[in-house]
């Protein structure tokens, strides 16, 4: 099976080679879900399948459509945001070790891994119909849905296990050799092949905000999308990550309230507003402590942030270099312990690995990006019909990174479906600008 699977591999590579942007995409799409960060092929420094998809799109676009590869680089709707973010990795590294040092490289790759995903969709979304690409995803989503039903039916995870196995190395704590049941006496819980259920669930939020929006029944695909929809709401429920749950939820009420008119907003943002101090204290009372279901209670998070900011009070602005969680705090085990030797889980918030590793500038800047995303997406969402979907999703995904992390290398799921959308409305601007024309789309437009 080892064989097979690693034939599946050298084929989606392939597949970027002598296929067409949408096919391209569509490879770094399916590599990116199907290969976990816990397969390696080289340990130190630490090469995964996924890097190998990224960088291998990024090589083959260079070459194959420099044109398009140049402008997605130099004229991209989120290059001030990103210029913040790589100048904190870069301060950090300077502030830390200087230039010419293992923490400077580690920021080229943290920087890479993280920003490179929206360039990858950005390229695509410049050159694409989002819509048609997202009818032609549908039947490897199914897949995906699929697979996660059988885990919980066969109470094992075959496809983890044997794309694991079939690679040199393994930096997961799974026993590869026997059955892998995630669930527990009081939740079912699912992974598919990525590292953590928390990290399926952010494959699956994504996907469910990204697809729920298109959704009409007028459509000619309209029983194929309901029946996507549904599995990926039972998926969701499957995997077991309440913070899933809550963002695919807040996304898809997200777009529904901006659906309707005026008045009616009014009258449910006030009721929220008249009810959010009940709501709140029902919330608070509910997560103060642990329970004996595990998960992170407000007190847990609380000791958290505390242990985040103590880590960085010699260095709040520039933090303690890159890659320092992982390397330094997680360098022996796979929980964070206070100086007490008091247990802080895996540190799951964005924001607590963000003011570690880079301090508030880096915090500043990776929300700065976050932010800008959700502002264009919004912006354009009535303009460009066809990115509609992308306002909700991409808030959706924030609360997800703050609430839960980036673990597994869950944001590339967000940052893939994110990206695409904001290269899209590149794409229609450009247009828009060698027409001498409106940017606005032919609402009625519908892929089939």
């Amino acid at each position: 099976m080892s064989i097979l699977v690693l034939l599946f591999f050298f084929g989606l590579i392939a597949v970027m080679f002598y296929t067409d942007a949408e096919g391209r995409f569509m490879a770094l799409v399916m590599g990116t879900i199907l290969f976990p960060t816990t397969a390696l092929f080289i340990k130190n420094p630490s090469i995964s399948p996924q890097h190998i998809f990224l960088y291998a799109y990024f090589f083959i676009e260079f070459f194959k459509d420099r044109g398009n590869f140049n402008k997605s680089l130099f004229k991209n709707l989120l290059t001030i945001p990103i210029f913040f973010n790589l100048v904190s990795y870069v301060f950090t590294a300077i502030y830390n070790s200087g230039f010419a040092t293992k923490d400077m490289y580690y920021g080229i790759r943290d920087a890479i891994d993280c920003l490179g995903y929206i360039y990858a969709a950005f390229i695509c979304g410049r050159q694409v119909d989002i819509q048609h690409f997202a009818y032609k995803l549908i039947p490897f989503i199914y897949i995906v849905c699929f697979f996660g039903i059988a885990e919980i039916l066969l109470d094992d995870n075959i496809p983890y296990k044997l794309v694991n196995e079939a690679f040199p190395y393994y930096d997961g704590n799974r026993d590869l050799s026997a059955t892998m049941s995630l669930s527990q006496s009081w939740r079912f819980r699912t992974c598919f092949t990525t590292k953590h259920p928390t990290a399926f669930g952010t494959l699956l939020m994504t996907l469910f905000l990204f697809y729920a929006p298109l959704y009409k029944k007028d459509s000619p695909n309209a029983q194929k999308l309901g029946l996507l929809i549904l599995l990926l709401a039972l998926n969701i429920f499957l995997c077991g990550s309440r913070t899933a749950m809550v963002c695919a939820l807040f996304g898809l009420c997200l777009f529904f309230y901006d659906k309707l008119n005026i008045m009616l907003k009014i009258l449910i943002a006030g009721i929220i507003i008249f009810s959010f101090s009940a709501i709140t204290a029902i919330m608070l009372e509910n997560f103060k402590t642990n329970t004996d279901h595990g998960g992170s209670s407000l007190d847990f998070r609380t000791k958290q942030l505390l242990f985040s900011f103590a880590t960085i009070y010699n260095s709040p602005i520039l933090g303690n270099g890159n890659k320092y969680t992982s390397h330094v705090i997680f360098a022996d085990e796979s929980r964070a312990s206070d100086s007490s030797g008091n247990d802080l889980g895996g540190l799951e918030s964005v924001v607590f690995t963000l003011l570690i590793d880079r301090g508030f500038l880096g915090l500043f800047s990776y929300y700065l990006l976050l932010i800008w995303m959700f502002i264009l997406l919004f912006r354009f969402r009535k303009r460009i019909p066809k990115v509609r979907n992308g306002f909700g999703l991409i808030a959706g995904g924030i609360l997800f990174l703050t609430l839960s992390g980036t673990i597994g290398n869950s944001s590339s799921f967000i940052f893939l479906f994110t990206g695409l959308p904001l290269g899209y409305i590149a794409q229609c601007k450009e247009t828009a600008y060698e027409n001498n024309s409106d940017i606005l789309e032919n609402t009625s437009e519908e892929v089939n």
